[in-house]
């Protein structure tokens, strides 16, 4: 699509050319009488009719090259189905029908014509009916089942509908929490997922695909849908307005928790589960790939990329270590209480950490080295922020540096400290 898009832009070259010459034959010349000036009239006519034709084939290659672009997004977050292609094809379509008629004068240009047709909007009009039909679905199963356990010895604890149930209920409460979130305005659905245990969404706030910087939030162990989003989101959009505010470039913004973040329950003695291991990273590696890889995409292959900031907490960056190692890219990294910087590729930013001084996580050194200690880290002021989940508070200068970094103005330094997680580190070290 975007090479038809260039093809288009070519002929409309060419079309001026020829709009050019024929221009000559209205240049006054000693040629006049009723003859000179019925052709001049015929000339005129037939300017005005390549006029209209080259501004309509404009608009055309516009939709064209948007649409090519569009289309590349949808392959680097993944494969798209037949219903991503379907629903891009019908927007394209819209838009090469509205381009084409009536163009500027009715006041549709080649940006207002393919404004439709954005991946973050193609995928948020398949996810959400995906998601509505899953929940309708699911809205049986849980009659279905509650009608067992009623119907069952010792209220179902003899089969495993009573866990079918919870787990069923756990994940009506994810929609539910999503449909929420969702009704809030410059929400988009552009990751969807019923997976193994438990449900994963990214929830775009503000227009990802025209933006000059995105900031893509990773949160840690213990997060899940239903309980979470509606915070993480909260904070996602508080970030980026703040961001917005500190440059006069468009700011947008991911709440990704488009992975099974380990739990604090039975999974931890499961080495594929725990938050002490690399299972769950390494899952959920590939989905953040892709996902960096989508908002990371330079438009029409010829201008910049947007500034794309990874803004990771506590096992979320030991995610974002696997997914950048996995093919993502970032242009900044924000570890917030991050257990250790897992071995990031060697061609990674060098990170912005934040670290608050009653934060036990952000010693461990768990994946790998203390981010602060690294050469080249940016260590932030993190006051206002106390214990392991308070960096993203609002007021916090943690949550202030936070947004220097997405709109890439000036940053609050901090020291590095040394507090009793050190040295307890540096003992066992010594051992």
């Amino acid at each position: 699509m975007w090479q038809r898009g260039r093809m288009l832009t070519v002929a409309v070259t060419e079309l001026e050319s020829v709009l050019d010459r024929v221009a000559v034959c209205l240049r006054p010349s000693d040629w006049d009488g009723p003859a000179a000036t019925a052709a001049r009239t015929g000339v005129r006519t037939l300017l005005a009719g390549f006029d209209d034709a080259v501004s309509t084939l404009r608009r055309l290659g516009a939709v064209a090259v948007d649409a090519g672009d569009e289309r590349a997004a949808l392959e680097r977050w993944g494969a798209p189905d037949d219903v991503v292609c379907t629903e891009l094809d019908a927007r394209v379509a819209a838009a090469f029908t509205t381009s084409g008629h009536g163009g500027d004068a009715a006041g549709v240009d080649a940006a207002s014509a393919a404004a439709g047709v954005d991946a973050a909007s193609v995928l948020d009009a398949v996810h959400r009916p995906r998601l509505l039909a899953d929940r309708e679905a699911l809205r049986r199963v849980e009659r279905d089942l509650a009608a067992e356990v009623e119907r069952s010895f010792l209220g179902g604890l003899t089969t495993d509908a009573d866990a079918g149930l919870a787990e069923t209920r756990a994940r009506l409460a994810a929609l539910d929490s999503t449909i929420a979130v969702l009704a809030q305005p410059g929400r988009r659905l552009v990751q969807y997922d019923q997976g193994p245990r438990r449900t994963t969404v990214a929830v775009a706030v503000g227009p990802i695909d025209g933006a000059d910087r995105v900031a893509v939030f990773v949160p840690g162990a213990g997060t899940t849908v239903d309980g979470d989003l509606a915070a993480r989101d909260e904070e996602t959009a508080r970030i980026v307005a703040d961001a917005g505010r500190r440059t006069d470039q468009v700011v947008a913004g991911i709440t990704w928790l488009g992975y099974e973040a380990p739990a604090w329950n039975g999974e931890l003695v499961d080495p594929a589960r725990s938050v002490a291991g690399l299972g769950p990273a390494r899952a959920g590696a590939e989905a953040l790939a892709h996902a960096l890889r989508a908002v990371d995409m330079p438009r029409h292959l010829t201008d910049d990329a947007p500034r794309v900031a990874v803004v990771a907490h506590s096992y979320g960056t030991v995610l974002a270590a696997e997914a950048l190692r996995d093919g993502g890219s970032a242009d900044a990294v924000v570890l917030m209480g991050s257990p250790g910087w897992n071995d990031p590729p060697p061609d990674a930013p060098a990170p912005f950490v934040l670290e608050a001084p009653t934060d036990p996580v952000a010693d461990l050194g768990r994946f790998g080295t203390d981010p602060s200690e690294l050469p080249g880290a940016t260590v932030l002021a993190a006051d206002g922020a106390m214990g392991h989940s308070a960096y993203l508070d609002a007021g916090s200068v943690s949550a202030s540096n936070v947004a220097a970094v997405v709109a890439g103005t000036e940053v609050v330094p901090g020291s590095r400290s040394i507090d009793v997680a050190d040295v307890l580190r540096l003992l066992l070290r010594l051992r």
